[in-house]
């Protein structure tokens, strides 16, 4: 079992990163492997340019913008669990997230009408999110955008961990139940 986590934050070190990687060690001590590709590092994306050239090509991404996401794309191609890993920004995903979402279009394949097919059809698709909020303060349309790509994207959606209300990396660490709970969500990944 491959677990890839996609980290949407700017800041690599931050809540979002100190959740995923209580989620990612309780899946790893379940045998499965894990990858993280931090976006921010990443120093040449851009955004889908909706020019359709991707529809030309049945089998593969066929994106034709030559940036760092090439690397992205295929390395999704080769992952079992896609974990899309963002804190909440302004009631969605953070930007570097959002982009990544939006270049997997060349991903789905337009065959005709109501006919859509996906390279990542039968892989598993997840969300770790952080949130300096409550619950149901943007949370919930992240959670709400991410399943939608699964279910358009036809993966099979684990669901979302949520760590609300987040002050400081410190706090994280030292709440025992929410270290429980992650790592309950990573062993769920795992299996």
């Amino acid at each position: 079992m491959k677990i890839l986590a996609i980290q949407g934050s700017p800041r690599p070190e931050g809540h979002t990163q100190a959740v995923l990687d209580i989620v990612l060690d309780a899946a790893a001590q379940a045998g499965a492997s894990t990858e993280v590709i931090q976006l921010s590092e990443y120093h040449d994306l851009s955004g889908c340019i909706e020019c359709f050239a991707c529809q030309q090509t049945p089998d593969a991404p066929g994106c034709v913008v030559e940036d760092d996401m090439q690397d992205v794309l295929h390395r999704l191609l080769g992952a079992d669990v896609i974990v899309l890993a963002t804190p909440v920004f302004c009631w969605s995903p953070s930007w570097y997230l959002k982009m990544m979402m939006d270049r997997c279009y060349c991903l789905f394949k337009f065959r005709g009408p109501n006919q859509v097919e996906c390279l990542l059809e039968g892989k598993k698709l997840a969300a770790v999110i952080s949130s300096g909020g409550p619950e149901g303060d943007g949370a919930d349309l992240v959670i709400q955008t991410c399943s939608r790509l699964a279910e358009f994207s036809k993966t099979e959606w684990l669901g979302a961990f949520l760590a609300a209300s987040v002050k400081d990396v410190e706090s994280i660490r030292a709440d025992g139940e929410l270290i429980e709970r992650a790592r309950a969500f990573g062993r769920k990944l795992a299996s």
